[in-house]
């Protein structure tokens, strides 16, 4: 019953940190909520076969906290990342050396 609740509770607090934080244009609808039930789902698990209680304040606080923390480092990071690879692609495609060098309508490769 406590991991019905944990997904309940994970769930929101990724569709909550969607709608907070700046930069949701940059990624999917459900990619917050699903994130957010996913750690909290493995934190459950985790701490519970760590030998907490699963009605104990601890495994709630450390399982919620944990997913609050995870989410929130994605919805930041994940835009900043995105926006980087945008300008490098763009960059890229609009360089006009490099496509004067390489044969017509061929993009050059990048190494990663």
């Amino acid at each position: 019953m406590e991991l019905v609740l944990v997904v309940t509770f994970a769930g929101l607090i990724g569709a909550a940190i969607r709608y907070v934080v700046p930069g949701r244009d940059r990624h999917g609808l459900g990619l917050m909520p699903s994130v957010g039930v996913a750690v909290g789902s493995l934190a459950f698990v985790v701490v519970v076969w760590a030998g907490l209680a699963p009605r104990s304040v601890w495994t709630w606080l450390i399982t919620l906290g944990l997913t609050l923390a995870v989410t929130l480092w994605l919805a930041l990071w994940l835009p900043k990342k995105r926006d980087g690879d945008d300008e490098e692609m763009f960059t890229r495609l609009t360089d006009t050396k490099a496509q004067a060098a390489s044969p017509a309508g061929a993009v050059p490769a990048t190494t990663p």
